[in-house]
């Protein structure tokens, strides 16, 4: 035994005891495993729950606190750290604004519309997926870079293929959403091909463990579950607190009515003499009656007041149609909606109504639906307020029109709404049937996500909890005089 043997031997006593199960320090696992399960949640969909709206959140703050210990490493990692900061703020303000009208207003104001293979898209939401996919993107790259002068610095190879290929597959992702690609023939293996990538990040902090690298985690200023709590809380709150400050829509400035005004005696006696209940006459007013001069037939479809049942939120509704001479046309026609809404229901929150005059295209001309709301309040004074409809064709190219509002919450009683719009024969000496039909949508709860106008719902014929929807369609008739049949039909 030499010399050095010696002293090892008599410095044995002297030396700490080996630890049974103890590992080496890994300051590399904590903040690649926040990245790598915070680029998994932000890519996560899953519409139940909220959870499309959570999982998201969690991601984007996981990833910046992961990129927030790697700031001070290398300038690749800083540059990702400011782009993942950036992400995080435009999420927020996207989380904010769809839970307000402004959000609309914005999609409104940029105007045009992007087609997909899924349908158009305003163009404002595909401009905004851009965006925020590729801010991801460079936040990706980012990191891709920092660790290839980690591993340079280590002096070893880069092994960093993994990041790389998940920076491309990431800016890839923008041409897809653009296209609208769907299917799980086409998204699957791309799905497939992510999550090994994802994986393969997770796997490289074991290589930068051992690449005798040490990490120093940057100093912070908030701690990581505080800046977990505010960088998650603030969307959250948002989201659930803000929807309920616009929950109902507000009443187009209303009228009171002051008294009768002069009835035309003799159309209202022609009216009584076609058949036109005398209790919705009385109602009708002067402006409407006087649509309806010439009236040569009248033809009445639906129900109010009992005499069928229907959706709790949706108003009886009974509709007129009446053929009138006119000048420039030989005749035309007159449809003129009585809707009435039980006092019980004004609880409701938004409401809608879809007037498609000529479902299926046949040649007659429309106009525009014009409408007015009416109620009494607690005085008995009566209100009136107008109903603003707005014009939309749908994939298929049919010509309809949407209106929003909600019901006066100071209303005394039944709400009433009167909705008219004219038909005009292309061919005045032929008789032409044709479909015509009124869709209702009515909000159940203060609370929706993101927000929605009831026009929006209708008109992307979707199924939803939050929403409650009424279809009644009849047979519309253009005849000229004497030849128009209410029992043809």
């Amino acid at each position: 035994m030499d010399e050095f043997d010696k002293l090892l031997y008599r410095g044995a006593n002297q030396m700490p005891p080996e630890l049974p199960g103890q590992e080496p320090p890994k300051p590399w696992k904590k903040p690649m495993g926040r990245v790598c399960r915070g680029l998994a949640l932000i890519s996560i969909t899953l519409n139940f729950l909220g959870l499309d709206i959570i999982l998201p959140a969690v991601g984007t703050v996981l990833l910046w606190l992961g990129l927030r210990s790697l700031r001070r490493e290398n300038g690749g990692f800083r540059f990702a750290y400011a782009c993942a900061t950036m992400y995080a703020v435009l999420r927020l303000t996207v989380a904010v604004l769809r839970a307000t009208p402004l959000d609309l207003r914005l999609a409104a104001l940029v105007g045009q519309e992007w087609y997909t293979t899924a349908g158009p898209v305003p163009l404002y939401y595909a401009l905004r997926t851009v965006a925020l996919q590729f801010v991801l993107t460079l936040a990706v790259a980012g990191l891709w870079q920092g660790l290839k002068a980690v591993f340079r610095r280590a002096g070893q190879r880069p092994r960093t293929a993994a990041a790389g290929g998940l920076a491309i597959l990431e800016f890839l992702l923008i041409p897809m959403a653009l296209i609208g690609l769907e299917g799980w023939l086409l998204v699957g293996p791309i799905l497939l091909i992510w999550i090994l990538l994802v994986w393969s990040l997770r796997k490289l902090s074991r290589s930068l463990d051992k690449a005798g690298y040490a990490l120093t985690p940057a100093p912070v200023r908030c701690s990581g579950g505080l800046a977990f709590g505010l960088w998650l809380g603030i969307p959250l709150l948002a989201v659930a607190v803000l929807p309920l400050c616009f929950a109902r829509l507000p009443v187009n400035d209303d009228t009171p009515v002051s008294g009768p005004g002069v009835r035309d005696e003799a159309l209202y006696h022609e009216l009584l003499d076609l058949g036109f209940p005398e209790d919705l006459l009385s109602k009708l007013g002067d402006n409407r009656m006087a649509l309806l001069q010439g009236a040569y037939g009248l033809d009445q479809q639906g129900y109010i007041q009992g005499g069928g049942r229907h959706p709790d939120g949706m108003p009886e509704v009974m509709v007129f149609e009446v053929p009138v001479r006119d000048d420039k046309y030989g005749f035309r026609t007159i449809y003129l909606a009585y809707l009435y809404w039980r006092p019980e229901e004004h609880g409701g929150y938004m409401e809608a109504i879809q007037v498609t005059p000529d479902v299926q295209g046949v040649t007659v001309y429309t106009s525009c639906p014009q409408g007015e709301l009416e109620w009494r309040d607690d005085g008995g004074v009566l209100h009136t307020a107008p109903l603003t409809f707005s014009f939309r064709s749908d994939g298929s190219g049919t010509t309809s029109y949407y209106a929003d509002f909600s019901l006066p919450e100071e209303a005394d009683g039944p709400v009433e709404g009167w909705v008219y719009w004219e038909a005009v024969p292309s061919f005045p000496e032929k008789v032409a049937l044709f479909n015509y039909s009124l869709r209702f949508a009515h909000r159940l709860t203060p609370w929706q996500y993101p927000y929605t106008l009831p026009s929006d719902f209708l008109a992307s014929n979707a199924l939803s909890p939050v929403w409650r929807t009424f279809h009644w369609s009849s047979e519309g008739q253009l005849a000229p005089e004497g030849s128009y049949d209410p029992d043809a039909y």
